[in-house]
């Protein structure tokens, strides 16, 4: 147990270290091209720090024998670089200083230079000790480095902003090394929406990776068992051979279970957004066993606790909260702003989610902390009578008699009234961004909008926004994406290929959707319902890679659960997509979803077209053939049986379809 937890902290201290170091030399470079403006004394840290972290972020790899000698010169480099970087805003000028600052400035840097000396004989000392340290590295040390994890299947969806929680990264690290027996050790981080549980455990997985405290870490989103079955199949492709062809899902999870049950070295797999354990039969079943898996949990559910050690992630501390919001404002750290500041934290619950809102619309409004509170009072009634949905969210704070609703919401439309430069381009934009909450919300792709452009005829108004003369631009949307993101509303965009995409933080979408009026709400589905349709019939599916395929039938789950209870008017409208959507499942191996889907078809199908119609028969056959792929041969035997009869009656005995379906009952015979 000493031994992981010293790994764990001389990683977070070398991480410490390197970002202040940073700091430091970014302040530096702002001044380049006017070196003569830079004290003498910081000529050679210029020069001598970039080496020292080169060194430091080295250590990462150390022998854990040596840990506790190289903790203490680590805790040292730690101590000096925060005096240096103390020293670097009273001794440097800024653009924004008056001459009268300047001058205060270079007299001090006069006064303190024999200071930054110091620091950088200091460091220097300690650099030519750990790089002794590197070079008397035994081979057996060089073998441990080379077994670095395996693998590392973790999303990089950390906050730029990110607040050390270090008590509770503590926390995890004992609670697996305190956990003994046969089985897989069991950690949850159990919190309400937005307190910070999936950003602490990508924290932890950062970590550990750096410390090689497992050999391999996968994230599995958690959020329902299908998107668990994804995770594990994408698992199983990961650590299988690439040649290896699955029977089923099950064998997939079976051969990842198996698997890690063999490795003889530790790994850790995280299962994030645990939050809706009865949509689960037995999550156990999931689970590999073993003394040397790991496994950690986020939820919002109480449930979840019987799974392991709970660990529970209820606020940030005022002093956190206060310097997340500072950060994220980007305004200075004195007393009157943390008299402030503090007031808004305890406003928003101390909710780092929240928080970081706050802090982007305070940025973009250029906003004094202490007319925040005016706002929120302003805003607050008219928002919580438009979503009463809302109240889901909620907690009692203190000796508060009523429960106070949660202000991620408030603070999030908000920001939403920021969107665009009038109320028609902040309606348009908003529409997107509403609309784009009915997908799954992780991965939202730039080619779902586009291929639905090019497949209609007259785009909706919101879509000229990414548009010239009917023509798809992507830098116009790029420009919608960029302007969302630094609101705050969504996450990091991805542009490293042609597809860009982004993710919507599930909270966001939960309030973008719960904000929608419910008269309105239907027409959302239809329409992300009809955009998946376009984006799917664009593609040829016989090449399509798998992950493009996963990736689909994602949405197709998302946009089926936003509206569970179909009226047929629904259905009628729809029944075109829901065929799109059964031969996607077919094609997956996915019989029981297919054949839902083609009933949907079916049920349209003979409302608009008639019982009798090729159309209608040409789902009948289709279900046939779901029904035959799950071994239910009686059925499948009564659909061809019908579908034969109706071709037989419209077509002739002749046409190709009947012969076809001829075709499909001898195969069954057969069988």
């Amino acid at each position: 147990m000493a031994e992981a937890f010293a790994a764990v902290g001389l990683a977070a201290s070398i991480v410490t270290f390197v970002d202040a170091a940073n700091k430091v030399l970014d302040r530096l470079r702002d001044f380049h091209p006017t070196a003569q403006e830079i004290p003498e004394c910081f000529q050679d840290i210029h020069v001598r720090l970039p080496l020292i972290v080169d060194v430091v972020t080295q250590i990462k790899n150390a022998e854990m024998t040596l840990l506790r000698r190289i903790h203490g010169t680590m805790d040292g480099c730690n101590k000096q670089i925060a005096l240096l970087n103390k020293l670097v805003g009273k001794m440097l000028p800024i653009p924004d200083d008056s001459q009268w600052r300047r001058s205060l400035k270079a007299i001090e840097s006069i006064r303190r230079g024999k200071d930054v000396t110091a620091i950088q004989e200091t460091l220097g000392r300690y650099e030519r000790t750990l790089t002794l340290h590197l070079s008397q590295r035994s081979s057996t040390s060089t073998a441990i480095a080379e077994r670095r994890a395996a693998y590392y299947e973790v999303p990089s969806l950390q906050v730029s902003q990110f607040v050390e929680r270090v008590e509770l990264l503590k926390e995890i690290e004992v609670s697996f090394a305190g956990t003994s027996g046969n089985a897989s050790k069991k950690v949850v981080l159990l919190g309400m929406g937005g307190s910070g549980k999936t950003q602490i455990a990508l924290r932890y997985c950062q970590v550990a990776k750096s410390s090689e405290r497992f050999q391999s870490i996968f994230w599995v989103e958690a959020s329902s068992e299908n998107t668990v079955l994804r995770g594990f199949e994408s698992i199983a492709a990961k650590i299988s051979n690439s040649g290896r062809v699955f029977d089923s899902m099950e064998s997939k999870i079976a051969f990842v279970k198996y698997t890690l049950e063999q490795w003889g070295s530790p790994w850790l797999m995280v299962f994030d957004n645990y939050d809706r354990p009865g949509e689960f039969k037995n999550i156990s079943d999931f689970f590999p066993q073993g003394q040397t898996g790991s496994m950690l949990f986020t939820s919002r559910h109480t449930d979840s606790k019987r799974l392991g050690i709970a660990i529970s992630v209820l606020q940030m501390t005022e002093d956190e909260g206060l310097e997340l919001l500072l950060r994220q404002s980007e305004l200075e750290s004195n007393r009157d702003n943390a008299v402030a500041g503090k007031k808004i934290i305890r406003k928003l619950g101390c909710l780092p989610l929240a928080i970081d809102q706050a802090g982007a619309y305070i940025t973009a409004r250029k906003l004094p902390l202490q007319l925040f509170a005016e706002h929120y009072g302003e805003r607050k009634e008219v928002i919580l009578k438009r979503t009463p949905s809302l109240w889901e969210y909620r907690r009692r704070l203190g000796k508060d008699k009523d429960e106070t609703l949660l202000s991620v919401f408030t603070t999030w439309e908000l920001s939403f009234q920021q969107i665009g430069n009038d109320e028609n381009e902040r309606a348009i934009i908003g529409h997107f961004l509403s609309l784009s909450a009915f997908f799954d919300v992780t991965n939202i792709t730039e080619n779902l909008f586009r291929s639905h452009l090019a497949s209609i005829d007259e785009p909706p108004q919101w879509m000229e926004l990414f548009a010239i003369g009917g023509v798809w631009k992507q830098h116009r949307y790029h420009d919608v994406i960029a302007e969302l993101q630094r609101l705050s509303l969504l996450q990091d965009m991805d542009t490293g290929s042609t597809d860009s995409r982004f993710p919507l933080h599930p909270l966001v979408a939960d309030w973008l959707r719960l904000r929608i009026d419910q008269k309105d709400y239907r027409k959302y589905v239809i329409e992300a319902i009809g955009i998946l349709t376009n984006h799917i019939n664009a593609q040829d599916r016989d090449v399509l890679p798998l992950q493009v395929k996963l990736d689909m039938l994602s949405h197709i789950e998302m946009c089926l659960q936003n509206d569970t209870d179909c009226s047929l008017e629904v259905i009628v409208s729809l029944r075109d997509s829901a065929h799109t959507f059964a031969l996607l499942y077919s094609d997956h191996g996915r019989y029981k979803e297919a054949e839902a889907m083609y009933q949907l078809a079916l049920a349209g199908k003979e409302k608009v077209l008639g019982p009798d119609h090729p159309s209608t028969l040409n789902t009948v056959n289709n279900i046939g053939v779901t029904y035959e792929n799950q071994g239910r041969s009686v059925e499948a035997e009564v659909m061809y049986q019908r579908a034969l009869a109706g071709n037989e009656k419209v077509l002739g005995p002749d046409h190709p379809s009947t012969l076809g379906i001829v075709h499909n009952l001898g195969g069954l015979y057969r069988s």
